[in-house]
């Protein structure tokens, strides 16, 4: 055998230990973005930039036949939606959905993203209607990250303007954890025994979809109550609408919101009222969110004499429980736990975009490509003064405390020598910019990239229950019972007595034995003479 020879498994040498944290956040993210749309003078904009139509190419059919109009959408639709002048905001890769024509009607739908189910029902002649109506079919990625569909109505001008096009995050930790409501209360005569059975919401699937959140069971039912809760928020229909025009890319992140900021006029901090309504929006829409969950988030605690069979219907778990003691009742005292969960909604990156109400004219960049741009699309005069404006609204932000933050720098590139390389100067949001959040209760802080707008704080219903049992103070016992229980518990108590009585008295003899101390064996043997054995002669013999 040889030596030395090395083990299967060993440990690194020098290595640590991992240390085992009793609080170490674990966070559920869902990203999100918001348009804040910079108020400017249509002057502002190059002459070509505003006298460019981007809608001039989208086929009109308001005063087409229905049956021509499905036509043009069903030769449309076997194409892969390629036909831009029908469907501009219909932006998928080649070969991603495919619609094949069924012999007899309808279509079989086949695609390398999961769909809705929506979009799977799709309905040549509903967009056919829809087109006549001025209504054009929108496909985007839902929040769950399913394709679907709507329709959305077109522009009702071209108005060229700048959007400040800001990336969220809403992040949730979890927080406290304790009981809550009291569910079920019951008690147990003396000697009694029963089964209870627990029922828990996450039983039957209609049940487990309805309590859904995204805060801990993230599913399609969630997201789009989410969603719709968000959509709900808005104040401003038209301008939210805008989001389905702007975002034709199928990766596009969820769009949250639409503000306008002024910005003319040297109001370097105009954006905040627009950030601050979107940041009320969405913890509205997520306070909703969380309390319709939890409302529905119910455990049915049964006792074997309240079980009533039904057909199908299965319990989680089943027990059987006895209460032991003679005299007196015991109460159980079942509560619901519950979890706390907070939430956090901070900015984490910022792009510019030139946009003027129709899709097909979207452009948007980075930071560090403003320049490029603007020289598109603002006017040479005006050029400075806008490029100003931009970076004064993102150098004065203001979080949930409204203390002031500066997101972006210019950031100046340096050789070897730490000499400026010439024209090496670019905007970009400041590198791991991070927020704290601490919370009071725990102590607990949390750090997270960006700028927290908003925190949150919810408590929502879980699965979990605690029991407490309460042993009744009444007495169920007359005196006379009471006198037999009394003597039954001193008789158990002397024969323990005599049971260690006897053990001590073999613990002292093996002693002498081990010893061999003759004098104290004689006083053993007077104190505890040895029992007399009389053998009893068998076949009616005397002893």
């Amino acid at each position: 055998m040889e030596k030395n020879k090395e083990p299967m498994i060993k440990l690194e040498p020098g290595g640590k230990a991992p240390i085992l944290s009793y609080n170490l956040p674990e966070s559920t993210s869902y990203s999100g973005q918001n348009f804040i749309e910079m108020e400017l003078p249509e002057s502002y904009f190059k002459e070509e930039i505003t006298k460019k139509s981007a809608g001039r190419e989208r086929t009109k059919f308001e005063n087409t036949e229905l049956a021509t109009v499905k036509a043009a959408v069903e030769n449309a639709i076997q194409s892969g939606f390629s036909d831009r002048k029908i469907f501009p905001n219909v932006n998928l890769v080649t070969g991603s959905i495919n619609f094949l024509k069924k012999p007899n009607a309808g279509f079989l739908i086949s695609s390398q993203f999961p769909i809705s189910p929506k979009l799977a029902q799709l309905d040549p002649e509903d967009v056919a209607r829809n087109l006549q109506f001025g209504k054009r079919l929108n496909i985007y990625r839902s929040m769950f990250g399913t394709l679907t569909s709507n329709y959305i109505p077109e522009p009702e001008e071209e108005r060229p303007r700048l959007l400040l096009i800001e990336k969220y995050r809403l992040s949730s930790y979890l927080g406290n954890y304790g009981a809550g409501r009291t569910i079920k209360t019951f008690s147990l005569l003396p000697g009694e025994k029963t089964r209870i059975s627990f029922k828990s919401y996450t039983k039957k699937e209609s049940d487990a979809s309805s309590a859904s959140s995204i805060f801990d069971s993230f599913t399609q039912a969630s997201s789009d109550e989410f969603e719709t809760s968000v959509q709900s928020e808005q104040s401003n229909k038209q301008s939210y609408a805008e989001n389905y025009q702007y975002n034709t890319e199928v990766e596009a992140s969820a769009a949250w919101g639409w503000g306008r900021a002024k910005v003319s006029g040297g109001v370097k901090g105009g954006s905040n009222s627009a950030r601050e309504e979107f940041a009320k929006n969405i913890s509205s829409a997520t306070e909703k969110h969380a309390a319709s969950a939890s409302a529905k988030r119910d455990i049915q605690v049964n006792t074997s004499y309240e079980i009533k069979e039904q057909t199908g219907e299965e319990t989680s778990i089943e027990r059987e429980i006895q209460n032991i003691n003679l005299s007196r009742t015991l109460n159980f005292v079942f509560r619901q736990m519950n979890q706390e969960f907070i939430t956090l909604l901070h900015l984490v990156d910022i792009r510019v975009a030139f946009f003027n109400g129709f899709g097909e004219s979207r452009s948007e960049v980075s930071l560090p490509e403003l320049d490029n741009l603007l020289e598109e699309v603002i006017d040479e005069a005006k050029r400075e003064e806008v490029r100003k404006a931009i970076i004064e609204q993102l150098q004065n932000i203001f979080d949930y405390k409204d203390l002031h933050h500066s997101f972006v720098e210019e950031k100046t590139l340096k050789d070897q020598q730490g000499k400026d390389l010439s024209n090496s100067a670019y905007l970009r949001v400041k590198k791991d910019y991070t927020s704290i959040f601490k919370d009071d209760a725990t102590e607990t802080e949390i750090t997270v990239p960006g700028i927290i707008l908003s925190s949150m704080k919810f408590v929502l219903r879980t699965d979990g229950i605690i029991v407490e049992a309460l042993l009744g103070h009444g007495n169920a016992l007359d005196r006379y019972s009471q006198g037999l229980q009394d003597e039954a518990l001193r008789s158990h108590v002397l024969n323990n007595d005599l049971l260690v009585t006897n053990y001590q008295k073999n613990e002292l003899g093996k002693k002498i034995v081990e010893e061999k101390d003759e004098g104290a064996a004689n006083i053993y043997a007077l104190v505890f003479p040895p029992v007399n054995v009389i053998e009893i002669e068998k076949d009616g013999e005397n002893a």
